[in-house]
Protein backbone atom coordinates (compact mmCIF):
# COMPACT_ATOMS: atom_id res chain seq x y z
CA UNK A 1 0.00 0.00 0.00
CA UNK A 2 2.02 2.50 -1.15
CA UNK A 3 0.96 6.36 1.20
CA UNK A 4 2.00 10.38 0.90
CA UNK A 5 0.73 13.22 2.40
CA UNK A 6 -1.03 14.01 -0.74
CA UNK A 7 -3.11 11.05 -0.78
CA UNK A 8 -5.26 9.66 1.42
CA UNK A 9 -5.69 5.95 1.73
CA UNK A 10 -7.08 6.83 5.51
CA UNK A 11 -6.03 8.71 8.28
CA UNK A 12 -6.01 7.86 12.13
CA UNK A 13 -9.63 6.78 12.30
CA UNK A 14 -12.21 5.77 14.93
CA UNK A 15 -16.22 5.42 14.18
CA UNK A 16 -18.26 6.73 17.76
CA UNK A 17 -20.25 4.04 17.26
CA UNK A 18 -18.10 1.00 18.25
CA UNK A 19 -18.81 2.37 21.81
CA UNK A 20 -21.61 0.87 21.47
CA UNK A 21 -20.51 -2.44 20.20
CA UNK A 22 -23.04 -1.61 17.41
CA UNK A 23 -22.52 -3.58 14.17
CA UNK A 24 -22.19 -0.48 11.24
CA UNK A 25 -21.56 -3.09 8.61
CA UNK A 26 -19.41 -0.23 6.30
CA UNK A 27 -17.60 -3.15 4.51
CA UNK A 28 -20.95 -4.04 3.01
CA UNK A 29 -22.29 -0.45 2.13
CA UNK A 30 -22.00 0.94 -1.15
CA UNK A 31 -21.31 4.44 -2.71
CA UNK A 32 -24.31 6.08 -3.08
CA UNK A 33 -24.92 6.27 -6.82
CA UNK A 34 -27.44 8.91 -9.46
CA UNK A 35 -28.08 11.14 -6.10
CA UNK A 36 -26.19 13.65 -4.79
CA UNK A 37 -26.93 15.16 -0.88
CA UNK A 38 -25.70 18.02 1.03
CA UNK A 39 -22.68 18.78 2.49
CA UNK A 40 -22.09 21.40 5.17
CA UNK A 41 -18.28 22.19 6.06
CA UNK A 42 -17.98 23.74 9.71
CA UNK A 43 -14.33 25.27 9.83
CA UNK A 44 -13.61 26.65 12.95
CA UNK A 45 -10.91 28.74 14.23
CA UNK A 46 -9.24 27.51 17.55
CA UNK A 47 -7.99 30.49 19.59
CA UNK A 48 -10.54 33.52 18.75
CA UNK A 49 -9.63 35.16 15.84
CA UNK A 50 -9.32 39.05 15.44
CA UNK A 51 -12.04 39.31 13.14
CA UNK A 52 -12.02 43.25 13.24
CA UNK A 53 -8.41 43.05 11.52
CA UNK A 54 -9.85 40.26 8.76
CA UNK A 55 -13.13 42.44 8.36
CA UNK A 56 -11.87 46.11 8.45
CA UNK A 57 -13.63 49.62 8.23
CA UNK A 58 -12.16 51.36 6.01
CA UNK A 59 -13.81 54.86 5.77
CA UNK A 60 -15.44 57.67 7.90
CA UNK A 61 -15.95 57.72 11.44
CA UNK A 62 -15.37 54.12 11.82
CA UNK A 63 -12.49 54.15 10.37
CA UNK A 64 -10.74 56.95 12.33
CA UNK A 65 -11.81 55.30 15.92
CA UNK A 66 -10.29 52.15 14.23
CA UNK A 67 -6.96 53.74 13.77
CA UNK A 68 -6.60 55.49 17.23
CA UNK A 69 -7.43 51.94 18.88
CA UNK A 70 -5.15 50.11 16.86
CA UNK A 71 -2.15 52.17 16.28
CA UNK A 72 0.70 49.90 15.43
CA UNK A 73 -1.26 46.68 14.28
CA UNK A 74 -4.06 48.75 12.27
CA UNK A 75 -4.00 47.05 8.21
CA UNK A 76 -3.72 49.98 5.92
CA UNK A 77 -6.16 51.46 3.19
CA UNK A 78 -3.42 51.62 0.64
CA UNK A 79 0.10 51.02 0.36
CA UNK A 80 2.48 47.86 1.44
CA UNK A 81 -0.23 45.71 3.06
CA UNK A 82 -3.26 47.43 2.31
CA UNK A 83 -6.94 45.93 2.54
CA UNK A 84 -8.68 44.67 -0.52
CA UNK A 85 -12.24 46.58 -0.85
CA UNK A 86 -15.00 44.78 -0.92
CA UNK A 87 -18.13 47.35 -1.00
CA UNK A 88 -16.56 51.13 0.41
CA UNK A 89 -16.87 51.11 4.15
CA UNK A 90 -15.49 47.98 4.48
CA UNK A 91 -12.25 45.90 3.75
CA UNK A 92 -11.04 42.49 3.87
CA UNK A 93 -7.15 41.78 4.81
CA UNK A 94 -4.82 41.92 2.70
CA UNK A 95 -3.52 38.41 2.72
CA UNK A 96 -6.85 36.87 2.35
CA UNK A 97 -6.80 37.75 -1.91
CA UNK A 98 -8.27 34.04 -2.08
CA UNK A 99 -11.70 34.74 -0.36
CA UNK A 100 -11.46 38.46 -2.20
CA UNK A 101 -11.55 36.45 -5.65
CA UNK A 102 -14.84 34.43 -3.77
CA UNK A 103 -16.50 37.17 -2.56
CA UNK A 104 -16.15 38.88 -5.91
CA UNK A 105 -17.70 35.86 -7.69
CA UNK A 106 -20.44 35.83 -5.26
CA UNK A 107 -19.53 32.93 -3.62
CA UNK A 108 -18.38 34.08 -0.10
CA UNK A 109 -20.61 36.39 2.05
CA UNK A 110 -19.33 38.23 5.29
CA UNK A 111 -21.32 38.93 8.32
CA UNK A 112 -19.98 41.25 10.78
CA UNK A 113 -20.35 41.34 14.80
CA UNK A 114 -21.59 38.01 15.10
CA UNK A 115 -21.85 36.45 18.58
CA UNK A 116 -23.90 34.87 21.42
CA UNK A 117 -26.33 37.35 23.31
CA UNK A 118 -25.16 39.43 25.64
CA UNK A 119 -24.78 37.81 29.05
CA UNK A 120 -24.47 34.44 27.68
CA UNK A 121 -20.94 34.50 26.17
CA UNK A 122 -17.30 33.59 28.03
CA UNK A 123 -14.11 35.39 27.27
CA UNK A 124 -12.93 30.93 27.94
CA UNK A 125 -11.80 29.32 24.96
CA UNK A 126 -12.91 26.31 26.21
CA UNK A 127 -16.38 27.55 27.85
CA UNK A 128 -16.92 29.56 24.49
CA UNK A 129 -16.00 26.91 22.23
CA UNK A 130 -17.97 24.24 23.61
CA UNK A 131 -21.41 26.68 24.13
CA UNK A 132 -20.38 27.37 19.89
CA UNK A 133 -20.14 24.11 19.42
CA UNK A 134 -23.43 22.85 21.37
CA UNK A 135 -25.40 25.47 20.03
CA UNK A 136 -26.68 26.42 23.64
CA UNK A 137 -25.36 30.09 24.35
CA UNK A 138 -24.95 29.89 28.61
CA UNK A 139 -25.89 26.10 28.63
CA UNK A 140 -22.20 24.15 29.26
CA UNK A 141 -24.57 20.83 29.82
CA UNK A 142 -25.85 19.88 26.70
CA UNK A 143 -25.41 16.74 25.76
CA UNK A 144 -25.14 16.86 21.83
CA UNK A 145 -23.59 19.34 19.39
CA UNK A 146 -25.67 21.18 17.05
CA UNK A 147 -24.01 19.01 14.27
CA UNK A 148 -25.03 16.04 15.60
CA UNK A 149 -28.78 16.71 16.40
CA UNK A 150 -29.05 18.45 12.71
CA UNK A 151 -27.98 15.17 11.76
CA UNK A 152 -30.45 13.37 14.03
CA UNK A 153 -33.12 15.73 12.73
CA UNK A 154 -32.49 15.90 8.93
CA UNK A 155 -35.17 14.31 6.52
CA UNK A 156 -34.13 12.79 3.61
CA UNK A 157 -30.33 11.94 4.37
CA UNK A 158 -28.50 9.92 1.31
CA UNK A 159 -29.51 6.41 1.40
CA UNK A 160 -26.24 4.19 1.88
CA UNK A 161 -24.27 6.79 3.17
CA UNK A 162 -20.86 4.91 3.80
CA UNK A 163 -19.67 8.44 5.59
CA UNK A 164 -22.48 11.04 6.38
CA UNK A 165 -20.09 12.66 8.72
CA UNK A 166 -16.51 13.37 9.03
CA UNK A 167 -14.13 15.17 11.41
CA UNK A 168 -10.51 16.00 10.30
CA UNK A 169 -9.39 16.93 13.77
CA UNK A 170 -7.30 14.55 16.36
CA UNK A 171 -10.28 13.77 17.98
CA UNK A 172 -14.43 14.29 16.76
CA UNK A 173 -15.44 17.66 18.22
CA UNK A 174 -18.51 19.03 20.42
CA UNK A 175 -20.25 19.80 17.42
CA UNK A 176 -21.06 16.37 16.39
CA UNK A 177 -21.03 14.92 20.02
CA UNK A 178 -23.77 12.50 19.92
CA UNK A 179 -23.93 11.36 16.44
CA UNK A 180 -22.35 7.67 16.83
CA UNK A 181 -22.09 7.61 12.29
CA UNK A 182 -19.32 10.66 12.43
CA UNK A 183 -16.01 9.44 11.72
CA UNK A 184 -12.62 10.81 12.78
CA UNK A 185 -9.43 10.70 10.31
CA UNK A 186 -6.61 13.26 11.64
CA UNK A 187 -3.86 12.46 9.88
CA UNK A 188 -3.60 11.80 5.53
CA UNK A 189 -1.40 9.06 6.28
CA UNK A 190 -0.54 6.03 8.67
CA UNK A 191 -4.62 4.86 8.72
CA UNK A 192 -3.95 1.13 8.78
CA UNK A 193 -2.52 -0.04 11.75
CA UNK A 194 0.11 -1.99 9.54
CA UNK A 195 0.54 -0.18 6.57
CA UNK A 196 3.73 -2.44 5.29
CA UNK A 197 3.89 -5.28 4.21
CA UNK A 198 1.84 -7.40 5.90
CA UNK A 199 -1.57 -5.37 6.48
CA UNK A 200 -3.66 -8.02 5.17
CA UNK A 201 -2.30 -10.31 6.79
CA UNK A 202 -2.54 -8.03 10.31
CA UNK A 203 -6.23 -7.49 9.83
CA UNK A 204 -7.08 -10.90 9.54
CA UNK A 205 -5.32 -12.03 13.04
CA UNK A 206 -7.24 -9.08 14.40
CA UNK A 207 -10.54 -10.56 12.84
CA UNK A 208 -9.42 -13.71 14.35
CA UNK A 209 -8.90 -13.01 17.62
CA UNK A 210 -11.71 -10.45 18.38
CA UNK A 211 -14.30 -12.85 16.63
CA UNK A 212 -16.94 -13.25 19.24
CA UNK A 213 -19.53 -10.94 20.61
CA UNK A 214 -18.71 -8.70 22.79
CA UNK A 215 -18.63 -5.09 22.58
CA UNK A 216 -15.13 -5.29 22.41
CA UNK A 217 -15.34 -7.83 19.44
CA UNK A 218 -17.73 -5.86 17.86
CA UNK A 219 -15.68 -2.30 18.43
CA UNK A 220 -12.55 -4.19 16.69
CA UNK A 221 -15.07 -5.91 13.67
CA UNK A 222 -16.48 -2.12 13.12
CA UNK A 223 -12.53 -1.03 12.93
CA UNK A 224 -12.19 -3.49 10.37
CA UNK A 225 -15.21 -2.75 8.52
CA UNK A 226 -14.37 0.57 8.31
CA UNK A 227 -10.08 0.10 7.12
CA UNK A 228 -11.78 -2.30 4.18
CA UNK A 229 -14.14 0.67 3.15
CA UNK A 230 -11.47 3.09 2.87
CA UNK A 231 -9.27 1.33 1.12
CA UNK A 232 -11.46 1.32 -1.76
CA UNK A 233 -11.61 4.99 -1.22
CA UNK A 234 -9.20 6.33 -3.32
CA UNK A 235 -9.19 10.22 -2.98
CA UNK A 236 -6.28 12.44 -4.18
CA UNK A 237 -5.26 15.78 -2.82
CA UNK A 238 -4.56 17.85 -6.01
CA UNK A 239 -1.15 19.19 -6.68
CA UNK A 240 -3.54 23.10 -6.93
CA UNK A 241 -3.93 22.45 -3.08
CA UNK A 242 -1.25 24.86 -0.69
CA UNK A 243 1.03 22.70 1.11
CA UNK A 244 -0.82 23.16 4.37
CA UNK A 245 -2.35 20.94 7.15
CA UNK A 246 -5.32 22.94 6.66
CA UNK A 247 -5.66 22.73 2.81
CA UNK A 248 -4.90 18.97 2.68
CA UNK A 249 -7.83 18.71 5.39
CA UNK A 250 -10.30 20.61 3.16
CA UNK A 251 -8.80 18.63 -0.11
CA UNK A 252 -9.82 15.09 2.37
CA UNK A 253 -13.05 16.53 2.26
CA UNK A 254 -13.52 17.47 -1.24
CA UNK A 255 -12.15 14.11 -2.73
CA UNK A 256 -14.55 12.40 0.13
CA UNK A 257 -17.76 14.79 -1.75
CA UNK A 258 -16.35 14.29 -5.56
CA UNK A 259 -16.37 10.07 -4.48
CA UNK A 260 -20.01 10.39 -3.66
CA UNK A 261 -19.36 9.25 0.10
CA UNK A 262 -22.77 10.52 1.00
CA UNK A 263 -20.96 13.16 3.02
CA UNK A 264 -23.50 15.16 5.02
CA UNK A 265 -21.02 17.28 7.38
CA UNK A 266 -17.67 18.01 8.04
CA UNK A 267 -15.94 19.50 10.96
CA UNK A 268 -12.47 21.25 10.48
CA UNK A 269 -10.38 22.95 12.63
CA UNK A 270 -7.47 25.38 12.16
CA UNK A 271 -5.91 27.07 15.39
CA UNK A 272 -2.91 29.67 15.97
CA UNK A 273 -5.50 32.43 16.65
CA UNK A 274 -4.86 33.46 20.12
CA UNK A 275 -2.99 36.78 19.25
CA UNK A 276 -2.20 38.17 22.48
CA UNK A 277 1.39 38.91 21.85
CA UNK A 278 3.15 40.29 18.42
CA UNK A 279 0.04 40.17 16.08
CA UNK A 280 1.87 41.87 13.16
CA UNK A 281 2.16 45.51 12.49
CA UNK A 282 0.72 47.15 9.73
CA UNK A 283 -1.33 44.50 8.14
CA UNK A 284 1.91 42.03 7.99
CA UNK A 285 3.62 39.29 10.27
CA UNK A 286 1.91 36.50 12.18
CA UNK A 287 -1.65 37.72 11.86
CA UNK A 288 -1.32 37.73 8.35
CA UNK A 289 0.60 34.56 7.67
CA UNK A 290 -2.56 33.17 9.23
CA UNK A 291 -4.86 34.50 7.36
CA UNK A 292 -3.34 33.66 4.26
CA UNK A 293 -3.19 29.99 4.96
CA UNK A 294 -6.59 29.92 5.68
CA UNK A 295 -7.40 32.16 2.67
CA UNK A 296 -5.09 29.50 0.17
CA UNK A 297 -7.07 27.23 1.35
CA UNK A 298 -10.81 27.85 1.46
CA UNK A 299 -9.79 29.15 -2.21
CA UNK A 300 -8.20 25.79 -3.75
CA UNK A 301 -10.98 23.63 -1.87
CA UNK A 302 -14.02 25.80 -3.81
CA UNK A 303 -11.78 25.91 -7.16
CA UNK A 304 -11.59 22.14 -7.07
CA UNK A 305 -15.60 21.70 -6.32
CA UNK A 306 -16.28 23.97 -9.24
CA UNK A 307 -13.99 21.89 -11.52
CA UNK A 308 -16.56 19.60 -11.06
CA UNK A 309 -19.55 21.19 -10.72
CA UNK A 310 -20.23 20.20 -7.49
CA UNK A 311 -19.42 24.10 -5.74
CA UNK A 312 -23.40 24.69 -5.36
CA UNK A 313 -23.78 21.17 -3.23
CA UNK A 314 -21.65 22.56 -0.39
CA UNK A 315 -21.69 25.40 2.33
CA UNK A 316 -18.23 26.22 4.10
CA UNK A 317 -18.85 27.93 7.39
CA UNK A 318 -15.70 29.83 8.92
CA UNK A 319 -16.66 30.74 12.60
CA UNK A 320 -14.18 31.41 15.78
CA UNK A 321 -15.02 31.01 19.84
CA UNK A 322 -14.66 35.21 20.26
CA UNK A 323 -13.36 37.73 18.77
CA UNK A 324 -10.54 40.14 19.97
CA UNK A 325 -11.01 43.72 21.83
CA UNK A 326 -10.98 46.53 19.76
CA UNK A 327 -8.05 48.40 21.32
CA UNK A 328 -4.61 46.65 20.57
CA UNK A 329 -2.75 45.89 23.97
CA UNK A 330 0.69 46.88 25.42
CA UNK A 331 2.66 43.56 23.51
CA UNK A 332 0.73 44.98 19.87
CA UNK A 333 -1.84 42.43 20.28
CA UNK A 334 -5.49 41.80 21.19
CA UNK A 335 -7.09 40.45 24.04
CA UNK A 336 -9.98 38.37 23.90
CA UNK A 337 -13.08 40.02 22.55
CA UNK A 338 -16.84 39.06 22.11
CA UNK A 339 -18.18 39.78 18.18
CA UNK A 340 -16.77 38.48 15.38
CA UNK A 341 -17.13 38.26 11.47
CA UNK A 342 -18.55 35.00 10.09
CA UNK A 343 -17.89 34.40 6.24
CA UNK A 344 -20.02 31.33 4.56
CA UNK A 345 -18.73 30.25 1.47
CA UNK A 346 -20.62 27.95 -1.30
CA UNK A 347 -22.15 28.12 -5.11
CA UNK A 348 -25.29 29.25 -3.60
CA UNK A 349 -25.05 31.86 -1.11
CA UNK A 350 -25.98 35.40 -1.95
CA UNK A 351 -22.02 36.39 -1.97
CA UNK A 352 -19.91 39.63 -3.14
CA UNK A 353 -21.96 41.19 0.35
CA UNK A 354 -21.50 42.31 3.65
CA UNK A 355 -23.99 41.40 5.89
CA UNK A 356 -25.05 41.96 9.52
CA UNK A 357 -25.25 45.67 11.62
CA UNK A 358 -21.79 46.95 12.43
CA UNK A 359 -22.04 48.32 16.01
CA UNK A 360 -19.25 50.96 15.72
CA UNK A 361 -15.75 51.33 17.51
CA UNK A 362 -16.43 54.29 19.16
CA UNK A 363 -15.85 54.11 23.37
CA UNK A 364 -19.62 54.54 23.49
CA UNK A 365 -20.66 52.12 20.93
CA UNK A 366 -18.04 48.69 22.85
CA UNK A 367 -19.52 46.36 24.81
CA UNK A 368 -18.50 47.11 28.54
CA UNK A 369 -16.27 49.53 26.85
CA UNK A 370 -13.90 47.22 24.99
CA UNK A 371 -15.48 44.94 22.87
CA UNK A 372 -17.34 45.02 19.37
CA UNK A 373 -21.05 44.59 20.34
CA UNK A 374 -23.14 41.66 19.31
CA UNK A 375 -25.39 42.38 16.30
CA UNK A 376 -26.35 38.65 15.02
CA UNK A 377 -26.95 35.67 17.15
CA UNK A 378 -24.42 33.23 15.53
CA UNK A 379 -27.93 31.00 15.63
CA UNK A 380 -29.28 33.12 13.09
CA UNK A 381 -26.34 32.23 9.97
CA UNK A 382 -26.08 28.90 11.34
CA UNK A 383 -30.45 28.53 11.53
CA UNK A 384 -30.36 29.84 7.86
CA UNK A 385 -28.15 26.99 6.46
CA UNK A 386 -29.48 24.43 8.31
CA UNK A 387 -33.14 25.40 6.96
CA UNK A 388 -32.66 26.93 3.40
CA UNK A 389 -29.27 24.88 2.75
CA UNK A 390 -29.69 21.86 3.91
CA UNK A 391 -33.30 21.60 4.54
CA UNK A 392 -33.21 20.87 7.72
CA UNK A 393 -37.20 22.22 9.41
CA UNK A 394 -36.03 21.27 13.34
CA UNK A 395 -34.29 23.98 13.52
CA UNK A 396 -35.86 24.61 17.23
CA UNK A 397 -34.12 20.98 18.00
CA UNK A 398 -30.44 21.74 16.47
CA UNK A 399 -30.83 24.95 18.32
CA UNK A 400 -32.92 24.41 21.55
CA UNK A 401 -34.55 27.85 22.77
CA UNK A 402 -33.89 29.89 19.61
CA UNK A 403 -36.47 31.24 17.71
CA UNK A 404 -35.66 31.21 14.49
CA UNK A 405 -37.95 33.04 11.57
CA UNK A 406 -37.35 32.54 7.66
CA UNK A 407 -39.69 35.39 6.92
CA UNK A 408 -36.25 37.75 8.50
CA UNK A 409 -33.89 35.50 7.32
CA UNK A 410 -30.75 37.69 6.33
CA UNK A 411 -33.01 40.84 5.37
CA UNK A 412 -30.32 42.83 6.17
CA UNK A 413 -30.00 45.85 3.20
CA UNK A 414 -31.86 45.61 0.14
CA UNK A 415 -34.11 42.90 1.24
CA UNK A 416 -31.39 40.46 0.17
CA UNK A 417 -30.61 37.23 1.65
CA UNK A 418 -27.96 35.23 2.59
CA UNK A 419 -28.62 32.36 0.03
CA UNK A 420 -29.84 32.06 -3.28
CA UNK A 421 -33.74 30.73 -4.12
CA UNK A 422 -34.40 27.15 -4.36
CA UNK A 423 -31.22 25.16 -4.18
CA UNK A 424 -31.35 23.33 -7.47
Amino acid sequence: MKLSRRKFIGGTASVLATASGLQMGFAQAALPQGSRGKTLVYLFLRGGYDGLNMLIPRTGTHRTEYELKRPNIQVPVSGENAMHNLNGAFGLHGSASGMKALYDTGKLAAIHAVGMPAGLGSRSHFDSQEMYELGTPGDLATTTGWLARHMMTTPGLVEGAAIPALSTNSSSPTSLLGDKTAMTLDSVSGFHPNAGRYGDEYLDALAKIYGGDSSLDNAVKNSIDTINMLQEINVEVPDTYPDTSLADDLGLIAGMIKMNVGLQVAAVDFGGWDTHNGQGDNGGGYYAGRVETLSDAIKAFMDDLTSHGLDNDVVLIVQSEFGRRVRENGNRGTDHGTAHPMFVVGGKVQGGKVYGTFPGVADDDLFLNTDLKVTTDFRKVLGDIVVNFMGNPHVDVVFPGYTYSDSQSFSITGGAELFSNGFE
